[in-house]
Formats: C-alpha cells, structure tokens, sequence
C-alpha cells in the first residue's frame, strides 16, 4: 500500500526500509493514540503494512502523511523521528496560553499536520522561538540542553 511512488523512487533503498515501525511508535510519533493509527491504516489513510494481526510503517510512510516537506538526507531524518509535540506541549513548556502559540503559528512557526492535527516538530519549534524571540523554550521531555 504505497501511496506516493515517486516520493518512495527518490530516496535510496537503505533510507526507506531501514526501521519499520509498530502501531504504538507510531502513535507516539504522532502524539495520538493507538487506535487512531489503526483505523488510519485500516481506512487506507496511512501506508502500512499487515504483519500477521499488526501493521507495520516505514518511516517514508509516516512522514507522507505529515503535510510538510518529507526529509532527504541523514540529518534530516534524524531530526523529524523525534516524536512531534502539540501547540499544548509548547504552551505548557513556555508557561503561554494556547492562544499565543496559535499566534506564533500564525507568524511562522513551522508545524506539520498529520491528517488535520496540527503538530510540531520540537527542534524547528525551538529553532524558530530562538530566531524570533532569543528564546530556549524548555519543551521538556522532548528537548534537554544537549539535544539544543
């Protein structure tokens, strides 16, 4: 069930298939639960593959269903297999309403939609709060001194 073909011939063997991921990673990566990601891969939203009862992800699939620029190269992958963070984790993290977070967006925070949610990837939010405002957002656990 691969949706995008060209997208999966651009990028060489060893970047597609290196890891497949479980329902549950997935949904850690996503930041929603289990069970939205098994009825996203039984309607057919999501790429996956049926591996006796579970399914299986390729990283390529998960990051075609994000509406964002899928990553080319090892830093970039690297970068966007962090688990994504919410505008909630943001605010929380920050001590900031909702709100501002949504005027931020508004401004130019990068995000990344997965299927209408609205998620972020923690180091282009904290890269982009750094550039605009000076600012190291403590977006904890996702992102610790070393990781910014």
């Amino acid at each position: 069930m691969i949706k995008n073909k060209r997208i999966l011939d651009s990028l060489n063997s060893s970047d597609r298939f290196d890891h497949f991921l479980d329902i549950c990673e997935v949904a850690d990566h996503y930041r929603v639960q289990p069970s939205t990601v098994r009825k996203w891969a039984r309607e057919g939203r999501l790429a996956a593959y049926k591996l006796s009862r579970d399914y299986r992800l390729a990283w390529i699939d998960v990051w075609a269903c994000e509406d964002a620029a899928i990553p080319k190269g090892t830093d970039l992958q690297e970068r966007y297999r962090m688990p994504l963070i919410t505008k909630a984790d943001i605010a929380a993290g920050m001590n900031v309403s909702v709100r501002t977070v949504d005027r931020w967006i508004y401004s130019g925070m990068p995000t990344r939609s997965v299927f209408g949610n609205v998620r972020l990837n923690p180091r282009d939010a904290q890269d982009w709060l750094k550039r605009q405002f000076g600012l190291l957002a403590p977006l904890y656990p996702y992102l610790t001194d070393e990781l910014i």
